[in-house]
């Protein structure tokens, strides 16, 4: 009997490691992922029932979570990050603990937990430093963390764990590597959010070449980078240079993830701001619809990120005079900040509402709205 179970998990393992390739470098990977995603579970659920402690199977479940990640399935990603720390744990195994808690980090950071980003992140660089982990390891943890801090807007202290990350490369001569890439972006970002946009484009354009000798044109990263570049683009008023760049990073990241994903949809939602400041609003509109449908699916209805396409979404209609639509999408936010007790947004949305009433004629609205507003300024003193 030992010997017919061991020999089903052996081919349950044999299945996950056909499934899973080792790399997400193409749409191709990414999307053959997709289809057998629901076989890759099947296997996976049977393999973790058996509480095996096999390292090889926590490798192969920390390759299953990068997949989901891949294809914007944040659940199930975290879902067998978590069992491959369960199997190392048992093993002991820390020094393999440094590379799932970064993963895991990433996820959280994604999903706006910052907290819990950052624990994670901590966790990862402590335990990867105390075993001497691979310096491209090192680098990815360094970058990760910045990114977090940027996401939190501690720009400083982003640049500072940039730097170590870039120093780590340079160091034990990594900087061709694929991953040095990466740092230049998020330097990029840094530099971006200080308004340094011509340094950061020079930086954005580095990593592009960087990126290109390695990968081909449909690298998901070599999309990240002309979204970046198209922001910079964007930020130098040079609107129509950002359009053509914003388009390409949506040729990409649609055919890599997919319609239903947060970057597709993020992407979405750069092309409608870059329309709104060209005055084409209707195509604004329709590419800030997009972003909202895929933010819906893939964040949920009251991901801060959703809420807020609700407000751009707004913002068109109004310039585009329908105000009754515009209504609709600003109480999805009045909604969303009454129930999270945030008075000061509260009576700015009560007065946009007021606002749009009044162009519609309907002033016993508009004043009921706009004594909204000043219950809630009355309440945030």
């Amino acid at each position: 009997m030992y010997v017919i179970k061991q020999n089903w998990l052996d081919i349950c393992f044999g299945a996950m490691l056909e499934y899973i390739p080792e790399e997400f470098i193409t749409a191709d990977t990414t999307e053959r992922f997709r289809s057998v995603a629901a076989h890759i579970d099947t296997i996976g659920g049977y393999l973790y029932a058996e509480e095996t402690t096999n390292d090889e199977v926590a490798k192969i479940f920390s390759m299953a979570g990068i997949g989901h990640k891949e294809i914007s399935n944040y659940k199930m990603a975290l879902d067998y990050y978590f069992k491959s720390v369960s199997i190392r744990q048992k093993n002991k195994n820390e020094k393999m603990l440094g590379l799932v808690y970064n993963n895991i980090a990433a996820i959280y950071n994604i999903q706006a937990e910052y907290r819990l980003a950052l624990e994670y992140s901590h966790k990862s660089i402590k335990i990867s430093e105390k075993h001497n982990a691979l310096p491209i390891d090192l680098v990815i943890a360094y970058n990760n963390l910045a990114i977090i801090y940027s996401q939190c807007t501690d720009y400083d202290t982003a640049l500072e764990w940039n730097t170590t990350a870039l120093k780590t490369l340079e160091d034990n001569g990594l900087t061709d590597n694929p991953i040095c890439a990466d740092i230049f972006i998020m330097r990029a970002a840094i530099f971006y959010a200080g308004e340094k946009f011509e340094e950061a484009l020079k930086l954005d354009f580095k990593a592009l070449d960087l990126l290109k000798r390695h990968y081909p044109e449909d690298n998901a990263d070599i999309g990240t980078v002309y979204n970046s570049i198209a922001r910079e683009y964007f930020s130098l008023k040079q609107y129509e240079t950002a359009l053509d760049y914003y388009r390409k990073t949506h040729g990409i990241y649609n055919k890599v993830y997919g319609e239903d994903d947060s970057d597709t949809a993020a992407v979405c939602g750069n092309i409608s701001k870059t329309y709104v400041e060209l005055r084409e609003y209707n195509h604004a509109l329709d590419w800030c619809l997009k972003a909202l449908e895929a933010q819906k699916k893939v964040l949920g209805e009251e991901h801060p990120e959703t809420i807020l396409r609700h407000s751009f979404i707004s913002e068109i209609y109004e310039s585009l005079e329908l105000y009754e639509e515009a209504i609709i999408h600003l109480l999805k936010i009045h909604d969303f900040y009454i129930k999270n007790n945030q008075d000061k947004i509260v009576r700015i949305v009560n007065e946009r509402i007021a606002d749009n009433y009044e162009k519609l004629n309907n002033h016993s609205e508009a004043n009921k709205y706009r004594k909204m507003a000043a219950e809630a300024g009355e309440r945030d003193e």
